[in-house]
């Protein structure tokens, strides 16, 4: 009985952190490149697994002829420049978005990322920015600290048998 335990509780614990393992969709393009699939999300964009805690976008633009894109990056950060951010220069307008959900760098990088609690909805397009971290914890946190306890109590349970 106790090994079924052991092995039920190890089962939990690997599930658990296989879970919390999200996917981002990665792909890149230059203004030199003539396949301009990574602006366009469909089935065959590809997805990664991303052991980072962002998913992100990096879209740069000519400031003139403007709206033509530069580059283009979709890919998996843990600590990219700036969450959703927009910067201007005389050459570029450069667009930053970071997102903290499965699959949720998504769109055009033009407008920002909502994904992972990193902008309040509705969106505000203010100089505020959200940084992960402050605040309530999430529903989240306190479902993996639930977790920890169960995991706990059980140990317990079972050393004291």
């Amino acid at each position: 009985m106790k090994l079924k335990i052991i092995i039920l509780l190890v089962f939990s614990v690997v599930a658990q952190s296989l879970g919390q393992q999200k996917r981002c969709y990665a792909c890149s393009f230059s203004n030199t490149d003539t396949d301009t699939s990574c602006l366009y999300i469909t089935e065959k964009t590809n997805r990664v697994e991303c052991n980072s805690k962002y998913c992100t976008i990096y879209r740069q633009e000519f400031v003139d002829p403007s709206g033509r894109v530069s580059s283009f990056l979709r890919g998996c950060e843990e600590t990219p420049d700036f969450l959703n951010h927009d910067i201007v220069d005389p050459t570029y307008r450069t667009y930053y978005r970071a997102c903290t959900n499965d699959l949720c760098n998504i769109g055009d990088g033009i407008q920002s990322i909502t994904g992972g609690q990193l902008s309040p909805v509705p969106e505000y397009n203010g100089v505020n920015l959200l940084v992960p971290g402050t605040g309530k914890a999430s529903a989240a946190t306190h479902i993996q600290l639930s977790s920890f306890f169960v995991f706990i109590a059980i140990i317990f349970n079972f050393i004291m048998a």
